[in-house]
């Protein structure tokens, strides 16, 4: 402890570490931004320069050069991760300083700056000898803390500034990743096992590997997930740039009659041909617009100086689109929330949900600062797309549960310290996919929460394997439209009702004339359901009404 004083954490201001941070994530970005320019006239190197050993020598540099950027990248973003995490956490240890000197107050006890105490001599007493030992037993662990954080963060610094031999360099052949499925705690060991400059030779060169492995540290999957983010949104964005082009130029030819010359060898009438070539391009420019909109979307909000740093634990953009944005890094959080969404939850859609898991973490930490709270969205399985036709089917909740329980093992296996209070939220066609994922093998968490649930196949609490019934919380409103599409038969009984054992938290009752935006208004502003939630979260249970 020896440097930190009382003093130090009562006063200590969380700001410019906050800023420090801004400052390390500018540059980073700056420096992905010159990484894509130098690759973008790379590309056009090869149109202008004729073959030759010139052109080849200046092809290979131009990719040396490349490589050794995309290497500088990770270093610059653990940095800036652990600066924000630092301003993070001296923030919550200075809200405990003060409850320290408010507590003791309370007990008669007088807590100076320095950290020294006086017992007020009017309550001399065996009771306030007792609460002067509980204080200084929390006012040592505060420092410890914070000590503890102090070398952490320098480590962290240290292991990715150059010295002036430059970064050390290491390699890690890729069949030597772990497959994307394997058992989170093989995959933290193999980790573990890496030298630092293997870690960030890994996730430069495979950053679709590691981000997608459950059991690497967050900080390291976000840093391969923004770059997987970085290349899909330039690839994306250049597919649509070429099929402008060529609608251009189908629609120029068209114009001057001269569409026979695109399809020489077509046996159909060329302006036929055509048409059906631009509904092709209109159809594919669709489905990037939808793409790029949800990577936007994240994008806008990893970078958002404005708001708690977000990390990017996951991220696909087959079929409908994956993505796990937290917001706080659950690694470091004393709790920890999941939010599984329900029915139509796509990549394309995926501003609402970040929106919510902002919202959560807001009431989280105005519900008890003192403790750091990460709230991540979970799009980690295929949702269903239709309410109707989709919805009934165990099958999406059944592919997700395997994908969900692994993803809570992955959690537990890279959080720092002690363990957090890990929370499983699903809302809709999400609540059925925990029931699959508790209901079978059991889930690593400390509490579910059901929320506008159809019902999460088991008819009562206890069949939850993972969690005990008194942490298994339901909540559904009134004018849910939810209560109408989702008869017992479907997915089981639901789960507010008291044969099913679990605890009900209230919700307001939403609106009788639109049922359907009932069902998702449990986040709208003033909502009772949102401080309960909270409560659920924070392990504040008496409070939840």
């Amino acid at each position: 402890m020896a440097g930190i004083s009382f003093e130090m954490v009562l006063r200590a201001d969380p700001e410019p570490w906050r800023k420090a941070a801004a400052d390390w994530d500018r540059l980073g970005a700056a420096l992905d931004e010159r990484t894509d320019a130098l690759s973008r006239s790379a590309r056009r190197l090869v149109g202008v320069w004729e073959s030759g050993p010139a052109s080849s020598s200046a092809g290979a540099h131009c990719e040396a050069l490349r490589k050794d950027l995309d290497a500088a990248f990770p270093p610059l973003l653990l940095i800036a991760q652990a600066l924000a995490q630092h301003g993070n956490t001296v923030a919550e240890l200075r809200v405990r300083a003060r409850e320290l000197v408010e507590q003791g107050r309370a007990a008669h006890v007088t807590v100076h700056p320095d950290g020294s105490m006086t017992v007020d001599p009017a309550h001399v007493t065996e009771a306030t000898a007792r609460s002067v030992s509980a204080l200084v037993a929390v006012r040592d662990a505060l420092l410890r803390e914070a000590a503890e954080l102090d070398a952490r963060t320098a480590r962290t610094i240290a292991e990715n500034t150059a010295t002036a031999s430059g970064m050390p360099s290491a390699t890690v052949q890729r069949s030597s990743v772990p497959a994307r499925g394997a058992d989170p705690t093989d995959v933290k060991r193999w980790w573990d096992s890496l030298s630092p400059a293997q870690r960030r030779y890994a996730i430069s060169e495979y950053p679709e590997l590691i981000g997608s492995l459950d059991g690497v540290p967050v900080v390291n999957r976000d840093i391969a997930n923004r770059i997987v983010l970085d290349r899909e949104m330039d690839g994306r964005t250049e597919r649509r740039a070429e099929l402008q082009a060529r609608e251009a130029h189908i629609r120029a030819m068209l114009e001057q009659g001269r569409a026979i010359e695109l399809y020489p060898r077509d046996h159909h009438p060329a302006t036929h041909a055509a048409q059906r070539e631009l509904a092709v391009i209109a159809d594919e420019r669709n489905r990037i617009d939808a793409t790029l909109h949800g990577l936007n979307s994240i994008d806008a909000r990893l970078e958002d100086p404005d708001k708690p740093r977000a990390y990017l634990i996951g991220l696909s953009t087959t079929d409908d689109g994956r993505a796990i944005v937290s917001v706080g890094n659950p690694d470091a959080a004393d709790n920890v929330l999941t939010y599984v969404p329900g029915v139509g939850a796509e990549l394309a859609g995926v501003e609402t949900g970040i929106e919510r898991a902002d919202r959560m973490a807001l009431d989280a930490r105005r519900i008890d600062p003192g403790q750091e709270t990460a709230s991540l969205y979970w799009l980690g399985y295929d949702a269903p797309d239709d309410a109707v036709v989709d919805a009934p089917s165990d099958s999406y909740a059944e592919a997700g549960a395997r994908e969900l329980n692994r993803f809570q093992n992955g959690l537990r296996v890279t959080h720092d310290g002690e363990p957090s209070r890990n929370v499983v939220l699903g809302h809709s066609y999400g609540s059925l996919v925990i029931g699959h994922a508790a209901g079978g093998a059991g889930i690593d968490a400390d509490a579910v929460v059901f929320v506008g649930a159809p019902g999460v196949d088991v008819d009562s609490a206890v069949e939850l394997r993972g969690v005990t019934a008194n942490e298994v919380w339901a909540t559904r409103a009134q004018h849910d439209k939810i209560a109408a599409w989702s008869p017992d038969v479907v997915h089981g009984i639901d789960p507010t009702e008291p044969r099913f054992g679990g605890r009900v938290f209230g919700s307001d009752p939403g609106n009788s004339a639109d049922r359907v935006a009932t069902h998702s208004a449990y986040w709208d502003p003033g909502n009772l359901a949102r401080e309960n939630i909270a409560y659920i979260v924070t392990g504040h249970p008496e409070m939840v009404r």
